[in-house]
């Protein structure tokens, strides 16, 4: 079989911050996953026989699974698949100290710590249930990780206030040494969004930050930028949300549940069990899901720039599905930015 990536939530939705813009927040989250349902997933992935298996562990905050958790994990899933296997996790850090550390080396893992910038921006949103700031906190995290050897990446959430904020982040990214940062726009969440003005502000200007850089002979990795250019030079996107298609892989919540995204686990997108007979198996559901990632709307498809946005993120998408919301925001910077991000990759090729 393909390589199969699956996104594992060993704790589901539970966390111990408030963020205000979390999309998840479930009344009722879920307990650790229990140690059958490990195995049956894991039985399941024998029988499947994937070319490689990527697992990347989200929540929630996933490293409330405890260490000891992700310790019989690896193990039992390095036993189970003879095939290349690799791992990530995205945290917010808090728990992250010299155990899980030295374990995240030991394992080759890639840890994305999520970091909205600096303290003002960071602490707006990103906020304990008591209330309590997290910055501090988040920054020890880093600096642990890189004592000890760990690779790492950046995820800030960018909302209506951080995208106006860009030139403070970035300079302060790159003050803290900071080489690999992904920005993702904020799902709208109470009061919390981002609009497509200021999304079209921020992609246009956190570019011109990159290009400068880049100019200066200092390359930091942008995911979406470095997605771009890997378009304009005839590979794939690594982004699943920049494909144009659903379908990259299979969300495991903690009682073993498939789905086929993180953004749509909602029942009628539930597509089975890790205890059915047959669970990665395509199916009706999963059929419908995908075609409707594939239809886009009329504007798009005389849109001179679709192969490069090529709809973005369904979970973006309005009017049944079919146009993004950020479409204004994409077609501003692609006007903006296009020559050169060309430029950029016929240098690459040269």
């Amino acid at each position: 079989m393909r390589h199969l990536t699956l996104l594992l939530k060993p704790v589901g939705d539970r966390c111990f911050l408030q963020c205000d813009y979390c999309f998840y927040r479930s009344p009722q989250p879920a307990g650790l996953m229990a140690p059958q349902t490990v195995d049956m997933l894991l039985q399941k992935l024998r029988q499947l026989r994937p070319a490689a298996l990527s697992v990347v562990f989200q929540g929630g905050e996933p490293l409330l699974a405890g260490l000891a958790f992700f310790r019989t994990f690896t193990k039992k899933i390095r036993a189970a698949i003879h095939a290349p296997v690799s791992f990530a996790v995205q945290t917010n850090g808090l728990l992250v100290d010299d155990g899980f550390a030295a374990f995240f080396r030991e394992q080759h893992f890639l840890v994305g710590v999520s970091l909205d910038g600096e303290s003002a921006t960071h602490d707006r949103h990103r906020r304990t249930k008591d209330g309590e700031p997290t910055f501090d906190r988040v920054i020890k995290a880093i600096e642990t990780l890189k004592a000890h050897g760990v690779d790492y990446n950046i995820l800030s959430v960018v909302t209506d206030e951080s995208a106006k904020e860009i030139d403070r982040t970035w300079a302060f990214f790159r003050a803290k040494g900071f080489r690999f940062l992904q920005f993702i726009p904020c799902l709208d969440a109470g009061n919390v969004s981002l609009s497509a003005e200021n999304y079209a502000f921020f992609l246009k200007r956190s570019f011109d930050l990159w290009y400068d850089a880049w100019e200066q002979g200092d390359y930091i990795s942008v995911r979406h930028i470095d997605n771009y250019i890997r378009i304009l030079l005839g590979e794939p996107p690594e982004n699943c949300a920049m494909c144009g298609v659903c379908g990259s892989y299979f969300t495991v919540e903690a009682d073993g549940s498939l789905y086929p995204c993180d953004f749509f686990c909602r029942d009628e997108y539930r597509l089975g069990s890790v205890f059915d007979n047959d669970p990665f198996r395509e199916n009706e559901i999963q059929r419908s899901f995908l075609a409707a990632s594939e239809t886009i709307h009329a504007h798009c498809q005389n849109c001179k720039y679709h192969f490069l946005c090529r709809g973005g993120c369904r979970a973006d998408r309005i009017e049944n599905g079919t146009k993004n919301k950020y479409c204004g925001a994409y077609r501003a910077f692609f006007d903006h930015a296009l020559a050169r991000m060309q430029t950029v990759a016929r240098q690459l090729l040269r």
